[in-house]
């Protein structure tokens, strides 16, 4: 006997090719009979990755081809900034989204619109001026920053062009605040002492846009970044974990903020401009469009307590967006629980709330193990849930979600 609820909603996430390659009507057909799922989250724009998909019948090292969109832009949408949409190489994923929306309709199951917003690493090369830049002036090609007009107005394009030409529920938006130091570049490599505080200042965005912001709100953000140039600089000389400031044995990024009066207010102003742009999005781009906006809490699995070392405050977050997606990606049901929790209390409430969970292996050990996390969430009153991934795990784990 399950939990299951008649009101909850199911989906999975799935990349084009992958739906493609296993038949779309049959996939769609397999989500609602086999997996008892209520939706799919269908990828839209993604970026550069390479897979090891195990049940592809071909290509099983996919390599998506750089940061693209998989539909048919409408350049219109993208008239006012220079940033335009990358359409993939691949022309036979261009029409998966519109036929994958077709047979959900077929099949009375939700489609939702999977999208990468901000982590772009071919517009941040072509465009070298949108993307963040750090305490020493290296720009991260990566991450285009949500300060900067250009890329506010590529993101509100973006989000536009998806809900209003296409048939979705609903957008599951990624990446839409900062991303900071770490990508998973190839051959990423750091080789000093290298803890949590310095990764958290060398993500710290100091492009002119943010500069800009800060000034607006009273902060000095050219002797704050010389500030934490000159203590990373001395971190790097000595490889002590802890860097030289004048406070009393810091043993966190948080305790940092504490003592750092300049560096929280920069913070605060960093969430302030990503909850500015979900605003616009929400208000403008979804403007008399019936598709839901709901955004992904944290990019890099940090888990919903730690979205805010993306900019992401869910506080102000959930106050402009749909719904908020906390990727709960533990294999302990006790950090999910804590997960759910934190995020439900800064929402307000469940009744918004997403809960992401891996079906790969790091993520997930059993049927028994996936069961008991969804269960632990549903006593917190979430009703809503999204799986992680379709292409990448096996049939035995994809029959687990039948049980739930």
């Amino acid at each position: 006997m399950t939990g299951q609820r008649p009101d909850e909603r199911r989906a999975l996430w799935i990349y084009p090719w992958d739906i493609l390659d296993a038949g779309i009507d049959a996939t769609v057909r397999r989500a609602g009979h086999e997996w008892r799922l209520s939706a799919l989250s269908l990828t839209s724009s993604y970026h550069s990755a390479k897979f090891l998909l195990p049940r592809r019948s071909r290509e099983k090292v996919f390599l998506s081809g750089g940061s693209a969109v998989y539909f048919r832009p409408d350049p219109a949408l993208y008239a006012d900034t220079p940033l335009k949409p990358v359409v993939t190489h691949r022309t036979d994923l261009l029409d998966v989204l519109d036929r994958t929306s077709e047979a959900c309709r077929r099949q009375g199951l939700g489609l939702r619109a999977w999208t990468i917003a901000l982590h772009n690493s071919r517009l941040g090369e072509t465009h070298p001026d949108a993307a963040e830049v750090n305490a020493f002036g290296d720009r991260y090609p990566w991450a285009l920053c949500p300060a900067n007009p250009d890329v506010r107005r590529y993101a509100a394009g973006l989000v536009r062009d998806v809900a209003t030409n296409h048939d979705v529920d609903g957008i599951d938006l990624e990446s839409i605040g900062y991303h900071g130091l770490y990508h998973g570049h190839h051959h990423e490599l750091i080789g000093i002492e290298f803890g949590p505080i310095d990764e958290f200042l060398m993500g710290l965005c100091f492009c002119r846009h943010c500069i800009e912001r800060a000034g607006q709100a009273g902060i000095d953000a050219e002797r704050l970044r010389g500030q934490i140039a000159a203590t990373l600089q001395r971190r790097f000389a000595d490889e002590a974990f802890v860097p030289a400031l004048p406070m009393d044995d810091p043993k966190d990024v948080l305790s940092l903020l504490t003592a750092w009066d300049d560096l929280a207010a920069y913070v605060r102003m960093w969430m302030r401009t990503v909850a500015s742009l979900v605003e616009e999005l929400k208000t403008t781009a979804l403007a008399g469009a019936r598709t839901q906006l709901a955004l992904t809490a944290s990019t890099f699995q940090r888990g919903a307590a730690n979205a805010w070392l993306e900019g992401m405050d869910l506080r102000l977050l959930a106050r402009a967006a749909d719904e908020i997606i906390a990727l709960a990606y533990s294999s302990d049901p006790g950090d999910v629980a804590g997960d759910v929790r934190f995020a439900r209390e800064l929402m307000g409430g469940a009744g918004r709330l997403v809960v992401g969970m891996s079906l790969l292996r790091q993520g997930t050990t059993s049927a028994v193990n996936l069961r008991a996390k969804v269960e632990a969430a549903r006593r917190l009153g979430a009703t809503k849930f999204s799986f992680y991934n379709f292409g990448f795990v096996s049939e035995e784990r994809l029959s687990w979600l039948a049980a739930l």
